[in-house]
C-alpha cells in the first residue's frame, strides 16, 4: 500500500503548511504531492515555495504561480466583491515585488500538470481542470463534465484543488479528489485541509483531514506587509464554468 498526501492552494501560508508537514508524518504518508497556487493571499511566498523545494516535492503550476512568475496584472480569480478583487490584486503586486528573483523563475517552470504512477495506478495532477487552470471543478458541475475528463484522460486518479472544497468522486474506476486548501481552509471550517490516497493493488481509498493551527502569526504578518487580512479567508466564487463544457 501507499500512503499518499495530496496537498493544495498553500496560498503563502507558512504556519499551515508546518501544520500539515507535521500532521501527515505523524499518519506515514510515504509522499506528498502539491497541486499549485503555492503564493498568492498569504504572507510567505518565499518561505512555502523554500520548503517545498528544499523537499523536492512534485507541484503543478497553479493560476497565482503563474501569475506571479509571469508578472501578470491578474490571476483569473472570480472575488465576490469590488473590495475583495482590488485586495487580491494589492496581494499579487506585494508577492511579485517581495519574493526572490530564483523562486520566481522556479514558479515559471513549474508544469501545468504531472503524470505519476503509484502502485500500478495512474494519478494525473492539475490545478483546476486538465485545460486549464483557472477552470473551477466544483462538487455540484454535472456528471456529464467529470465524465468527459475522465474519458479525455484515462487515468485512474485525478487529483484537483483551486475551489478550496474538499471531496472525492466516483465515475467508474476514476477517483476525482478535490484536495482542499491548505493555506486558505474551507467555508466555515478554518483548519488546513489536505487529501490522504491509500493506494493499494485492490482500490484506492481518500480521506481528508483538517489541521489545527496558530492563525495570529499569519494575521500579524499580513498586517504588516500592509494587506488585507480578509483576502486569505475569501472563498473561491462560483461563476460561469470555463474550458469544460456543462
Amino acid at each position: 500500500m501507499a500512503r499518499v498526501a495530496v496537498l493544495a492552494d498553500l496560498h503563502a501560508n507558512l504556519p499551515a503548511l508546518r501544520a500539515v508537514f507535521a500532521d501527515l508524518t505523524s499518519i506515514d504518508c510515504q509522499e506528498a504531492w502539491c497541486l499549485g497556487d503555492v503564493v498568492g493571499r498569504g504572507p510567505h511566498p518565499d518561505e512555502v515555495v523554500d520548503e517545498l523545494r528544499r523537499l523536492q516535492i512534485p507541484t503543478v503550476q497553479g493560476n497565482w504561480d503563474e501569475a506571479v512568475g509571469m508578472d501578470r496584472d491578474e490571476t483569473g480569480t472570480a472575488w465576490g466583491s469590488a473590495e475583495h478583487e482590488a485586495a487580491g490584486l494589492a496581494s499579487l503586486r506585494w508577492t511579485a515585488s517581495r519574493m526572490r528573483d530564483e523562486n520566481r523563475a522556479w514558479l515559471r517552470q513549474l508544469p501545468t500538470s504531472l503524470r505519476l504512477a503509484v502502485e500500478g495506478r495512474s494519478a494525473l495532477l492539475v490545478h483546476g481542470s486538465p485545460l486549464r487552470s483557472s477552470d473551477y471543478l466544483w462538487r455540484d458541475r454535472p456528471t456529464r463534465d467529470f465524465a468527459r475528463v475522465a474519458s479525455d484522460e484515462g487515468d485512474d486518479i485525478i487529483c484537483f484543488g483551486h475551489t478550496h472544497e474538499t471531496f472525492h468522486r466516483v465515475l467508474g474506476t476514476v477517483n476525482f479528489v478535490s484536495a482542499g486548501s491548505v493555506g486558505c481552509g474551507e467555508t466555515g471550517d478554518a483548519r488546513a485541509r489536505y487529501a490522504v490516497l491509500d493506494v493499494t493493488e485492490d482500490g484506492v481509498e481518500v480521506s481528508f483531514r483538517g489541521v489545527e493551527y496558530d492563525h495570529a502569526p499569519v494575521m500579524a504578518d499580513l498586517r504588516a506587509a500592509g494587506l488585507a487580512v480578509e483576502v486569505l479567508a475569501e472563498p473561491p466564487r462560483p461563476h460561469s464554468p470555463v474550458g469544460v463544457a456543462s
